[in-house]
């Protein structure tokens, strides 16, 4: 009998090792469902009744881990004292499978068993949590790690702390936050607070590969060694790691087996997490805590009693320093809150249940998960965010995104990726609702619906097509699990013009050979890599590389594959080849070499059943085939091939309609590179020609900078004007008939198609990057680089010229609150709250621009700063999407300096391919090399431009306005229905009260920065049209006048019936509690007495602040009010870098435009311009000789009369002159014979007329002679 019961349970332990073994097979499971559940009653009863049978995890820990053991078989409160727990796995006992490997035999430490005794662990590397970054954490038997130390307190709980910030508000992450305790029975401590720190050897941090970096998935913990431990004899002595020995100590060391098994848990139970790998882990376990109140200790006898009413729940942080993973792993959880809590029996009941979730910290905020503070707590474990029970998962880094699915019948979705390429073909994975085997799955991609694919419970994956989107900015995203008939799952989800997506295929250019370049129409080899781990995952995939073409003309367009440069090539990442031994491959299109000119090159999987998550296919930026059809060119056209190419096209763009006449007028360029940068409303940096980033210039070689209009006109047409390094505007008429030429000066041109496209998008030429690169970029390609002939590509893209430019005028805000109007006026205004900066309605204009002011935070010498600072500004013009910019927190800005929403969307600009973004009616740009968001660029359609720039929780706002929004008559326009003025700016109720001056009869733009029309006096004009007066730098006086009489009339939540544009949920940064705080009075002198303070003289003297002020009121004021020197020294460079740019960005230039000339003409100096008082010279080249005036000068607009200059050849001269000498000759000799001849003739005829009247003078006297005579 005993040896049939031996045998019934080795058969049973075999089958469930065989179970555990068949569930870690799946990668989307780390333990099976039948593992993951304690033995049931019937099970231990039948186990403990066996005589000399040992229990699952002791004594099968010799054949499950291969190493010996001499404990007991059974752990009871008999052998409780006596059992090594160095070689035991603690999770055996009950089969906690799904919790990583915890206790003494791991190396893990552990907490003091006294209440509130935190442990402070000091990490060794940067944990970013919540907007915030830690090398520290503490450690609370209470439930939670909290990374500042809080006081004790009672529950219930309330996070964030509403009191904050004069009590604290602790950043800290609840597993199972709730008063508990750790229990004894008799003398044995069986509950524990395990904790260790996990690093990843040095020389492998960064290290990815995603065929080598998940690790075999029969290698389990419950099946093999422990991770992470390669054992000779005793697995605690030796630790090596690819021959390396690796650290062990206590409580801290290395371990990759197990940073690679969290990596694998966390991508597969969370999208986004691809490409991520875990280098730093902080594992926590609360093994067996009692509730609060419980006994602490209890009789041995009663263990087996004592665990069925205890928790065991575990905490993982894994980070790589940049993005922060948290996981819950809950075992048993038995009660839901403390005696402290008004729990009636064992821990159930009460007034609060344990809460579960994050808290910033400082007032930031708190997310909690499902189940947090309610009494069904224990659901914990039944349910789950991943596909394993008692598993939840977040990202915690930067804001919180829950991980894996719900069940919550509606919800946002999460997206593997926030941003996708125009052109489509990418897959997405999304989660949101838990996935039924039965579910129908579309998706609603704007204006697409798709059908989607279950992956598994928690993904969904959703390919979306090509050649169906064409448009760009934020789009709706919308899932059903209904087959269609609802769509309760969205999200937001933007798309990227392809010439600014990112470029995951990279097209190399030779710079050993510049003949091999892409651009070139001849090559000799090409080279193109792209990122083969992120196509798929598996390796043994082949990829397809094909051409796409674009053509359009002007009724509709064409985005089709036109061939292939390769089939079947092995996914490695790279493929050369040669063009001219390519086999022509058209896919049945034998036409395509007459339209598709250029276009985008491909990377795909070749087979689709491979995908396996990965993105499927990539895009190449435009790129023209010049090298893949030349040859057949050559063979249709001839020779002369390009030159023909770009007659064409000269021809056929001639007979469209003239966008010129249309651009010119509304957006000319700047006449020099500073009023360029300073009018940054309605201009923005050209994206592959910037200074300040991408400096590639391939089309506008020789300049130093190039601008775009950030909106088109009504055609679809944009400018595009280029500067030299002398700072001049370039002109297309200054270009050399010489192909040369284009190695050093290319003019900025204006485009017959946007860059960016514009509404309504998806047909020509409004198609974003594809309509300007057919239209505008190709045909520079084949006229001016590859038939050099660039003059019939400048005749139809003439440069515009300035002569039409005003510039914009000008707003600042710095520092404390030290404001610069737009017509220069200066003053300083300390209000607290939300205010009007400008405002303007007009049957043109909606704008409306309110800025967030608040104190900012303590002096040195811990006092109130009695004054304010912007951290917060909202923006919206002609009904434009609303942009939110906002200062961050202190200890927040490690990353990120400021917060930017779109409608309530937040947006990022961390990566290239981010750096401009597109929304309805605004554009939103962040420099190239600016990473932190320190700086940002809001470009409104209207021209309105705002430029945010953050320092040190400050923002400095700086707001330029077009001259349309200058004062103008309201006789200048058709009288509106309702006579007055702003009756609906932004309310149903009049902003201007008054009738009488020019609130009655003129539109303009008001608020604290200004009335704007060109005069000072009445930039300080309250809402009543009220002016006040003040002089700068000012007085006491003068400063209380403007805040009572002008400033705070202009605030919203007290005189003005104006609707705020900032979102309530978006809360001050240093102080919420006192920011409605009516006492609050600014100060108005800090060089008065009452407002000395005898902290100040420890920091700083006044003579000191004189000095280093240099004079300058606003600076004097930072460094006096918040004893800081570092803002005062901010405040004094923004000050004078505005001052700097206000003079060279506003002055009104006078152009008289440039002047024509022929072939061979030089023009000195060169670039001047063409401006007011500047004489511009001309001269030929050696070979030429010079007609016309050589000299001439722009006076008010105007040249001074003279004939153009034109140039002729030498040679051509000289024949001239010869043939001239000689005609000349020959003239003369010709003039005198007909002089002569006719000389002669009316000699002859003289003489004949002589004798001819001789004659008749005769004959009447023979007449009459005769008649006497008869």
């Amino acid at each position: 009998m005993k040896s049939f019961l031996i045998i019934i349970v080795s058969f049973f332990i075999q089958e469930n090792s065989a179970q555990i073994a068949g569930s870690l097979s799946n990668k989307n499971s780390a333990t099976p469902p039948k593992s993951i559940e304690p033995l049931s009653n019937s099970q231990l009863l039948f186990l403990n009744t066996v005589t000399n049978v040992q229990q699952p995890g002791v004594h099968a820990s010799k054949d499950l881990y291969a190493f010996t053991s001499n404990q007991s078989p059974r752990i009871t409160h008999q052998n409780l004292r006596e059992l090594d727990w160095t070689k035991i796995d603690r999770r055996s006992e009950e089969g906690w499978w799904h919790l990583y490997p915890y206790g003494e035999r791991y190396f893990d430490d552990e907490l003091s068993h006294r209440p509130w005794m935190d442990k402070q662990i000091d990490l060794e590397f940067f944990l970013p949590y919540y907007g915030f970054r830690f090398n520290y954490t503490f450690i609370f038997q209470e439930g939670f790690v909290a990374f500042s130390h809080p006081w004790y307190i009672q529950p219930p709980y309330t996070f964030p702390n509403p009191h904050w910030p004069k009590k604290p508000d602790p950043s800290l992450i609840a597993v199972f936050m709730a008063e508990q305790q750790m229990q004894h029975v008799g003398d044995t401590r069986i509950s524990n607070v395990w904790f260790r720190v996990i690093e990843r050897p040095t020389n492998l941090i960064g290290y990815n590969n995603l065929q080598t970096d998940f690790v075999d998935e029969s290698r389990e913990p419950s099946l093999q060694q422990p991770l992470g431990v390669y054992s000779y004899e005793d697995p605690r002595l030796y630790r090596t790691y690819r021959g390396r020995q690796l650290k062990t100590q206590s409580g801290r060391l290395e371990d990759p087996e197990l940073l690679d098994r969290i990596t694998r848990d966390i991508r597969h139970s969370m999208v986004g997490a691809r490409g991520w790998k875990a280098d730093y882990a902080l594992l926590v376990t609360w093994e067996r805590m009692s509730y609060g109140g419980a006994p602490k200790i209890t009789d041995m006898s009663k263990y087996e009693q004592a665990k069925r009413w205890q928790n065991t729940y575990q905490m993982v942080l894994a980070t790589d320093e940049i993005r922060t993973y948290c996981m819950f792993n809950y075992a048993n959880i038995n009660w839901t809150s403390s005696s402290q809590s008004g729990a009636l029996t064992r821990g159930r009941g009460g007034k609060q249940s344990a809460l579960v979730g994050f808290n910033g910290g400082n007032g930031t905020g708190f997310y909690s998960l499902p189940f947090s503070a309610e009494g069904d707590s224990y659901k914990l474990v039944r349910f789950g965010s991943t596909q394993i029970a008692g598993r939840w998962l977040a990202r915690v880094d930067e804001q919180i995104q829950y991980g894996g699915c719900n069940n919550d019948s509606r919800g946002t979705l999460e997206t593997s990726q926030q941003y996708g390429n125009m052109l489509g073909g990418f897959a997405l994975n999304i989660s949101g609702p838990c996935l039924r085997p039965t579910d129908i799955i579309k998706l609603q991609f704007d204006e697409i619906t798709l059908d989607c694919e279950r992956i598994d419970m928690v993904l969904a994956r959703c390919v979306i097509p090509v050649n169906s989107v064409f448009k760009i900015g934020l789009i709706d995203l919308k899932m059903s699990v209904d087959g269609g008939k609802n769509y309760p799952w969205w999200t937001k989800f933007y798309i990227i013009q392809p010439a600014l997506s990112r470029r995951r295929v990279n097209l190399i250019n030779d710079p050993r050979e510049p003949m091999n370049n892409w651009h070139f129409f001849d090559p000799q080899n090409l080279t193109l890599s792209w990122e083969w781990e992120n196509i798929t995952a598996n390796p043994n995939t082949a990829v397809d590389i094909a051409l796409w073409g674009y053509w359009e003309d002007t009724e509709g367009h064409s985005f089709k594959q036109i061939g292939y440069l390769a089939r079947r090539h092995p996914n490695n990442g790279i493929f050369s080849f040669t063009p001219n031994t390519l086999q022509f491959d058209l896919e049945g299109d034998l036409d395509a070499w007459r339209f598709y000119h250029g276009g985008v090159i491909q990377v795909r999987a070749t087979d689709a059943w491979l995908d396996d998550r990965g993105d499927r296919m990539h895009w190449s930026s435009p790129v023209p085939f010049g090298w893949f059809f030349h040859r057949k060119w050559q063979y249709e056209y001839g020779r002369t091939w390009a030159l023909t190419m770009c007659q064409h096209w000269f021809d056929y763009d001639g007979r469209r309609e003239n966008f010129v006449m249309e651009l010119e007028p509304k957006i000319p360029c700047p006449c020099t590179l500073d009023q360029a940068l300073l009018d940054f409303g309605r201009f923005t940096a050209l994206p592959d020609c910037d200074m300040f980033g991408d400096h590639t210039c391939y089309f506008n070689q020789g300049a130093q900078h190039c601008i775009l209009s950030s909106a088109s006109v009504w055609t679809g047409s944009g400018q595009t004007c280029c500067y030299d390094y002398e700072g001049w505007l370039m002109f297309s008429d200054d270009f050399e008939y010489n192909d040369q030429y284009l190695r050093f000066f290319s003019a900025g041109v204006p485009y017959r198609a946007h860059p960016f496209g514009s509404l309504p998008y998806k047909r020509p030429p409004y198609v974003p990057s594809l309509s300007n690169f057919y239209n505008d970029l190709l045909p520079y390609e084949f006229c001016c680089k590859w038939a050099g002939h660039c003059e019939f590509y400048f005749w139809r893209r003439q440069t515009s010229t300035c002569q039409e430019y005003r510039p914009p005028s000008i707003g600042f805000i710095y520092g404390e609150n030290h404001f610069v109007t737009f017509d220069g006026a200066r003053y300083s205004f300390h209000g607290k709250g939300y205010y009007v900066l400008a405002m303007m309605k007009s049957p043109r204009h909606d704008l409306m621009i309110q800025a967030r002011m608040e104190q900012p935070a303590e002096t040195i010498w811990e006092e109130r700063v009695r004054s304010t600072v912007v951290t917060g500004v909202a923006a919206r013009d002609n009904q434009s999407a609303i942009v939110q910019v906002f200062a961050r927190k202190d200890h927040r800005r490690w990353r990120y300096k400021t917060d930017v929403y779109v409608d309530g969307i937040r947006i990022f600009f961390d990566m290239p391919w981010k750096k401009i973004q597109n929304f309805n009616g605004v554009t939103i740009r962040s420099p190239p090399r600016n990473m932190n968001q320190s700086e940002v660029e809001i470009m409104f359609a209207t021209g309105v431009g705002l430029k945010i720039e953050e320092s040190r929780g400050l923002l400095n706002v700086m707001l330029t306005l077009p001259p349309s929004y200058n004062e103008t008559d309201v006789r200048a326009w058709d009288p509106p229905n309702e006579s007055a003025f702003f009756w609906e700016t932004t309310t149903q109720r009049p902003i201007y009260s008054s009738s009488f001056g020019k609130c009655a009869t003129h539109y303009r733009t008001v608020g604290l920065l200004g009335t704007y029309n060109g005069d000072p006096w009445d930039d300080l004009t309250t809402p009543d049209c009220m002016e006040i007066r003040s002089f700068y730098p000012q007085s006491e006086m003068d400063a209380r006048n403007v805040y009572y009489e002008f400033g705070e009339r202009w605030r919203l939540d007290r005189n003005l019936h104006i609707p705020s544009l900032f979102q309530a949920e978006h809360k001050p940064i240093y102080d919420p509690l006192s920011f409605a705080d009516s006492r609050y009075s600014p100060v108005f002198d800090p060089w008065t007495y009452s407002n000395y303070s005898l902290w100040e003289s420890l920091v700083f003297s006044r003579e000191e602040v004189k000095v280093m002020c240099q004079g300058v009121p606003a600076c004097e004021f930072d460094f006096m009010l918040t004893g800081r020197r570092e803002d005062a020294l901010d405040t004094l460079d923004y000050e004078r870098k505005f001052e700097q740019r206000k003079t060279k960005g506003e002055v009104k230039l006078q152009s008289c435009g440039p002047l024509m000339k022929n072939k061979g003409v030089i023009k000195y100096p060169m670039g001047n311009n063409y401006l007011h008082g500047i004489t511009v010279t001309f001269t030929c080249k050696p070979e030429y000789f010079l007609h016309g005036d050589q000299q001439r000068t722009c006076i008010n607009g105007s040249w001074t009369p003279g004939w153009w200059p034109w140039c002729r050849e030498r040679s051509e001269e000289i024949a001239l002159k010869w043939m001239t000498g000689i005609l000349s000759s020959v003239a003369i000799i010709l003039a005198i014979t007909l002089i002569f001849v006719w000389c002669y003739i009316d000699g002859r005829r003289r003489q004949t007329e002589f004798l001819q009247r001789k004659k008749e003078k005769l004959r009447p006297s023979y007449a009459t002679s005769t008649i006497t005579f008869i």
